[in-house]
């Protein structure tokens, strides 16, 4: 297995519990830190119960008030009777999850991963530990490792430009001591599409507060480029401005990272490879959110592996189980979402009348936050939608039309 972020952590711990001879293979030393806004859909406790007395070991928050603002100023300002966000830190979130499968697995950290090769009985991981290149024969490999996956470059899965399908999230995570929210009970989900795509959150942590802009690769290569700090920085300041959050931003604490928003690849299976987590692009293109994705498919990955170590069979058409399995699960799911991301960049006045309506209005406001924030599937949130937003969409134009 290449990668032991939540996507490898979790296949790990699915594949060793079952006696499964596995390998895990980071290019970095856990625990180990990662840019990311570490905020997790609260529906991840009842996916992977067990997470519930594990969490109990690191510092975690949780979130159920949620502030929404559009382009044109339009605001939500929502409080959930139950838990809406778990906030996390990666370094402390990761290296519990693969902490969670390290006794019942074999883990050589750092190791970083530099191609793959297959042949008609194994595949080989060629990889640089401790400077000496190393070689690794396996039956197959799970490729888990992120957004630039080396994996699914040498298995052909991903393939071509990828300006279109990606956006970078640039954002800091600073303690608490330098700079805090006025509200450490309430997250800031700022949509603010300019030129193509763009968006900025607030997230407060147990002890830290981590917050960001994002934009997509395509308009940020062509506007933003060399100016990544100043914008976030503009940012920070603004909010400092309207007294939402207190202290200085640390540049040492500022990190950029790649987020695939153009859905999952159209495979994520082929002989002797399986993808995983943002390797896979199993990322929510409306709200960013990857760590539950990340999990689940990880979790189905290694429940197709251990079918075809069970089948001693590790061609493409045994472990194309692990493409319907993810595709019953989450695949429509992201795959809306991709839609929805597109819908908003068509038209960003839609983002401002989205809200608007929200604003006026205590049940779609309950709908757009639970959404956003994971708690609803797609499924869900459109039949929720049509059932309370069409009647109210009625009304008003009943009412437009006899005043």
């Amino acid at each position: 297995m290449v990668g032991a972020g939540p996507a490898g952590g979790t296949a790990a711990k699915v594949l060793g519990e079952a006696g499964i001879s596995t390998l895990v293979l980071d290019k970095s030393a856990f625990p180990r830190d990662k840019p990311c806004g570490g905020g997790i859909s609260a529906r991840v406790m009842t996916r992977f119960p067990y997470l519930e007395n594990a969490l109990a070991g690191i510092p975690t928050k949780w979130i159920s008030k949620v502030y929404f603002e559009s382009p044109a100023g339009a605001a939500v300002d929502y409080e959930s009777r139950d838990r809406l966000y778990l906030m996390t830190r990666r370094l402390e979130f990761d290296h519990l999850l693969l902490s969670l499968a390290r006794e019942h697995v074999e883990c050589h950290t750092p190791a970083l991963v530099r191609g793959i090769s297959d042949s008609s009985h194994f595949a080989t991981v060629t990889a640089d530990v401790a400077g000496v290149e190393r070689e690794y024969k396996c039956r197959m490999v799970l490729g888990c490792d992120g957004a630039n996956s080396v994996v699914a470059r040498f298995s052909r899965l991903r393939s071509g430009g990828i300006q279109s399908d990606y956006a970078i999230d640039m954002m800091e995570e600073t303690p608490s001591q330098e700079l805090a929210s006025n509200d450490g009970d309430r997250m800031y989900i700022y949509y603010r599409i300019q030129g193509q795509y763009g968006y900025g959150y607030v997230f407060p942590k147990a002890q830290h507060l981590n917050l960001g802009v994002g934009f997509k690769l395509d308009y940020y290569l062509s506007a933003l480029r060399g100016r990544q700090y100043s914008y976030h920085q503009a940012f920070v300041e603004e909010l400092i401005s309207k007294q939402l959050i207190a202290g200085k931003s640390n540049r040492a604490n500022f990190r950029a990272f790649p987020l695939p928003i153009g859905g999952p690849l159209a495979r994520t299976s082929t002989d002797r490879v399986l993808l995983a987590g943002d390797a896979g692009g199993f990322v929510n293109a409306f709200t960013a959110e990857g760590i539950y994705y990340a999990m689940v498919s990880g979790e189905l990955a290694a429940q197709s592996a251990i079918d075809a170590v069970k089948a001693k069979r590790f061609d493409r058409d045994q472990l194309a189980s692990y493409d319907r399995a993810w595709g019953r699960e989450i695949g429509d799911e992201l795959r809306k979402s991709v839609h929805i991301q597109r819908l908003l960049l068509a038209d960003p006045g839609r983002v401002d009348r989205m809200v608007l309506a929200a604003s006026r209005n205590p049940a779609l406001a309950d709908l757009l936050a639970r959404y956003a924030t994971g708690a609803l599937q797609y499924g869900e949130f459109k039949r929720s939608l049509l059932a309370r937003a069409f009647p109210i969409y009625l009304r008003e134009k009943m009412q437009a039309l006899f005043a």
